[in-house]
């Protein structure tokens, strides 16, 4: 029989997210068991699966490069000849054991003809007609199936054989925490990617700190590295994953950061690529760090920035932190912060920038599945963007919505963002308010809009006049019900 499904490859396979799977799950009453659907029971919840339709483009695959955050850690999405002949033989041996079943079959079939037509020369006429019904029933049903064009079950366990030459499941134990690995990706560049926080140093092999144990299955090296692995780590089976693939689907034993006090204090030198304007007074500034000391963080986490004559200030991180070498901060021009001064009186682009940090603890409830809203007023769209691009890569929570409050400062262009995510993706919603909405309007729009918003985790980011009002009115909501509120007050 063929193996149940991973919910990351179900959903791949069904071309939806994983929190819609998850969702109609919840809706179904259907059962998992560790973390796995049946094929039957994914016909069951998506009866109109297009078997025709090229897996490789599918609509997931659409939806990640249009409106996921996506970074580019690998040169192509197809893995490399030696990864992929590796999968290939993995592919054949399933196969192999697939076609002995099948052949097994056929031979306890024709067995079973033999015997019913040996038992019934010796049987009384009613048992003859019983065992010659029987027989033109087995006869019956193997030249149906020697006739059927389609199987949807065998279909997609064909499609998911053709997954696994693509993308590899990777499992974390102790969190359990799944992700998936694709083209020329490595474990660590792969779990970045999908939001999870697995440690790592310099992600190029010299510092050993991405060291994990691999558990079962097959993983293969990618590149050399300097960092020597002793000869005991080696036989218990630790490899680095900054270095190495999944070749097979493999459980690794990983140490991940849950919070942000796992996060170590970093100081790092990055180069400014780009001052991008976007409104009245505020602009985005990008930054990338060296290929050896990427910055590790949560979304939603500050970061202390000085620049080459001194001039400093802090600001939340506006990026994802499934990529800690591309930096973005939106930062508004405000007379008493130098650093921002700095950014509209003089070109910075190619200049040197001290960051230092993480801080704070404004981050995603990351094992949390509860759906979520998001409310950014003000500089609070900086903080919400991340925690925003981290929820879609995360894939845990089926409904999230983002309640954007305009503002001169930023223009059109975070808005259009979060747009292309309402268009793209089906359980993201963007509700755009007006520069004087207030704490109150937006409750009782949260309320009108999700009658079970008790259950829903809040994140609002903003002024602090405005975040601690909606922290009193929409706290009493919560305590309620199951979900959780998280605030940061930027200024006044």
């Amino acid at each position: 029989m063929p193996k149940p499904l991973s919910l990351s490859r179900a959903a791949k396979i069904a071309g939806v997210t994983r929190g819609e799977l998850q969702k109609r799950l919840r809706d179904s009453g259907l059962n998992i068991f560790e973390g796995k659907i049946a094929l039957g029971d994914l016909l069951t919840l998506y009866p109109d699966i297009d078997l025709d339709r090229d897996p490789v483009f599918e609509r997931i695959q659409q939806i990640k490069k249009a409106a996921r955050p996506k970074r580019e850690y690998s040169d192509g999405w197809i893995p490399g000849p030696e990864i992929l002949l590796a999968r290939l033989k993995e592919v054949q041996s399933v196969l192999s054991r697939t076609k002995a079943m099948l052949n097994r079959s056929d031979a306890l079939i024709d067995e079973l003809s033999e015997r019913l037509e040996t038992i019934g020369g010796a049987s009384e006429p009613r048992t003859q007609a019983q065992l010659d019904g029987l027989r033109d029933w087995l006869k019956d049903q193997r030249e149906a199936e020697l006739k059927a064009e389609q199987d949807a079950r065998a279909e997609l366990f064909a499609r998911d054989a053709l997954f696994t030459l693509l993308a590899a499941k990777v499992q974390v134990t102790p969190s359990g925490h799944e992700y998936l690995v694709e083209g020329r990706e490595s474990l660590l560049e792969a779990a970045l990617r999908s939001g999870l926080h697995l440690d790592f140093g310099c992600s190029s092999g010299n510092c050993g700190a991405c060291r994990c144990r691999v558990v079962s299955g097959k993983v293969a090296k990618l590149r050399d590295h300097d960092y020597i692995l002793g000869t005991r780590e080696r036989e218990a089976g630790y490899v680095l994953a900054c270095s190495c693939t999944a070749v097979t689907d493999v459980v690794i034993e990983a140490h991940e950061a849950t919070s942000p006090a796992d996060i170590p204090d970093q100081d790092i030198r990055a180069l400014v690529t780009g001052v991008e304007r976007c409104g009245d007074d505020g602009v985005a500034l990008h930054l990338q760090t060296p290929r050896t000391r990427m910055l590790r963080f949560m979304s939603g986490q500050t970061a202390r920035l000085t620049d080459e004559h001194g001039a400093t200030g802090s600001y939340p991180l506006a990026s994802c932190a499934c990529d800690g070498r591309n930096l973005e901060l939106l930062i508004r021009r405000r007379p008493a912060d130098p650093f921002s001064l700095a950014l509209f009186e003089r070109e910075m682009t190619g200049e040197m920038v001290r960051v230092e940090g993480p801080s704070g603890d404004f981050v995603l409830h990351e094992d949390s599945a509860a759906p979520c809203v998001f409310v950014a007023a003000a500089d609070g769209i900086g903080p919400i963007k991340g925690l925003v691009e981290q929820a879609i890569s995360i894939d845990s929570a089926d409904r999230l919505h983002a309640c954007l409050i305009d503002d001169p400062a930023w223009g059109g262009k975070y808005h259009n963002l979060f747009r292309s995510w309402d268009d793209a993706l089906d359980n993201f919603r963007l509700t755009r308010l007006a520069e004087d909405t207030t704490a109150a309007t937006l409750r009782d729009l949260l309320l009108g809009s999700h009658p079970d918003l008790p259950d829903w985790n809040i994140y609002a980011a903003g002024p602090r006049s405005f975040t601690e009002r909606l922290g009193r009115i929409l706290g009493v909501e919560i305590e309620q019900g199951e979900g959780r509120i998280r605030l940061l007050s930027i200024g006044m």
